[in-house]
């Protein structure tokens, strides 16, 4: 990507709408994705990757602090995504739940090794991402 087509792609980046936190993207219909996550399980220590069963979806707490959010990859590739909770960590995630206790992460979450799936986690629902499939380092828009 030349210099000129980087700064065309910052500017237009400057005009994108951005999510806000604890909100699904515009683009993505609220009601049109299936409940995926239906519920978060409170563990003190994180399964083993085996243990985890598709569409379920693991909340490790130790002394009543969230720490690590695990679940299978959505796209079905199998592999098992561990986000870190804690805001010490670079990059964390903050985890929400409905008040049936469905899942909502923030920010999206963009694999960058396997399947390098892009998607938001909003009340359980996955919301695909355009670009998912393409590695968070040759995105277009800065």
């Amino acid at each position: 990507m030349t210099f000129v087509s980087r700064v065309v792609a910052w500017i237009r980046g400057l005009f994108t709408p951005h999510p806000v936190p604890g909100q699904a993207p515009e683009h993505a219909p609220q009601l049109a994705a299936p409940i995926h996550f239906s519920s978060v399980f409170i563990v003190g220590k994180p399964p083993h990757n085996d243990e985890i069963a598709a569409e379920s979806f693991y909340c490790v707490m130790i002394a009543d602090k969230p720490k690590w959010a695990l679940f299978k990859c959505p796209c079905r590739c199998g592999d098992v995504v561990t986000l870190s909770l804690q805001q010490v960590h670079r990059p964390h995630w903050r985890l929400t739940s409905t008040l049936t206790g469905r899942p909502t992460l923030y920010p999206s979450i963009w694999r960058d090794k396997g399947c390098l799936s892009h998607f938001w986690l909003r009340e359980g629902r996955v919301f695909w991402c355009a670009d998912t499939g393409k590695h968070p380092g040759l995105r277009t828009s800065y």
